[in-house]
């Protein structure tokens, strides 16, 4: 519904800081709404207006989600993605940003107001048929418009924190540059695995794992087959070899992909040998494949990875890995012969 009623113009000349470090398409990811956002305001559309700012919090959350190296599932609830988000970031330190109780008091007051903006996109935005057109006061609109902007950029201010120092522009130039052979072997010893913070140690391995399943035969050697000829989990810390399972089998956008010859399913197997706590990881994993679209190459290559999965469950030793193993190896068989099923009708 578009209206001749002036909202609040506050928001076309609001802007948001980019995090020093934060990659391009991250960036994009979150400027696409905001741009819609502020174009709904000058255009006096109601209901883009609601719909736009739920979709800017729920792209930011995504990127510090990723940036944290847990990156949510592409079907994910709004809400865990947000909740997951908030508590990501809520203890993070940095230059100029407080650590008394008030506020963070006062940060997680405007978590429980971006949350609501499910509701008011449900009830007023866009993306949904309506029989009736319910009218859209301006608190609403100032509520949602102020809600978004003051989580937003209570976030964005402290992924500044979560990206400084060398380890984001080597996890960007894994999303985009690239590596001659052993360069990346050089840059791991460089950024000193063993004394990284564990949430850094994750995100490094998430960022090298969905390198390696785009294809990157280098960093395949240099940052997952030398991790998995190892046992030593003090060069190769734990929190790094998760990060490594997620990405061989998540991509960036939070769906289902495996490199094209799926080396990476063995792989997988061989980095988690020495872990503790396969069975859970393997879990956790299953858990983000349930709401886990699926890349356009995995649509013709499941079976081998179902394939290969079976062939290569006897490397976990534990006989809970090995369950939680069969079971995304059922997961994805069940669902790609559901989709070859409904194509092929």
């Amino acid at each position: 519904m578009v209206d001749n009623v002036a909202v609040s113009t506050h928001v076309i000349y609001a802007d948001l800081r980019k995090p020093d470090a934060l990659d391009p398409a991250s960036w994009a990811a979150i400027q696409d709404p905001f741009v819609r956002l502020k174009k709904a305001v000058g255009d006096r559309d109601r209901p883009l207006v609601v719909g736009s700012a739920k979709e800017l919090v729920e792209a930011t959350a995504r990127v510090v989600l990723q940036a944290r190296g847990n990156p949510a599932g592409s079907g994910e609830e709004y809400a865990k993605v947000l909740g997951a988000a908030h508590r990501a970031i809520e203890h993070q330190p940095g230059p100029d940003i407080a650590k008394d109780a008030a506020v963070r008091q006062a940060a997680d007051a405007a978590r429980k107001l971006a949350g609501l903006l499910r509701e008011f996109r449900n009830s007023y935005g866009t993306g949904h048929g309506r029989s009736t057109l319910q009218p859209i006061e301006d608190e609403v609109l100032e509520t949602c418009i102020d809600g978004a902007l003051l989580w937003v950029r209570w976030a964005l201010r402290r992924l500044q924190s979560v990206l400084i120092g060398a380890l984001q522009p080597l996890i960007n130039d894994l999303r985009t540059g690239t590596f001659s052979s052993g360069s990346l072997a050089t840059r791991l010893q460089a950024a000193d695995l063993p004394h990284l913070a564990p949430e850094d140690r994750r995100a490094l391995g998430l960022a090298v794992g969905q390198r390696a399943a785009n294809n990157t035969f280098t960093v395949r050697i240099d940052g997952v087959e030398a991790c998995a000829a190892s046992q030593d989990d003090v060069a190769w810390p734990l929190e790094y070899r998760e990060g490594l399972v997620e990405g061989l089998f998540i991509d960036q956008f939070g769906q289902l992909q495996v490199d094209e010859h799926v080396y990476g399913v063995k792989l997988a197997a061989e980095v988690l040998s020495p872990h503790p706590d396969q069975a859970q990881v393997l879990h956790d994993l299953k858990e983000k494949l349930l709401t886990a679209a699926w890349s356009t190459t995995i649509v013709n290559r499941w079976a081998q990875v179902v394939a290969e999965m079976r062939l290569h469950s006897r490397l976990l030793r534990e006989e809970d890995a090995r369950q939680a193993w069969a079971a995304i190896a059922d997961f994805i068989e069940s669902t790609g012969t559901a989709h070859k099923s409904g194509g092929s009708s």
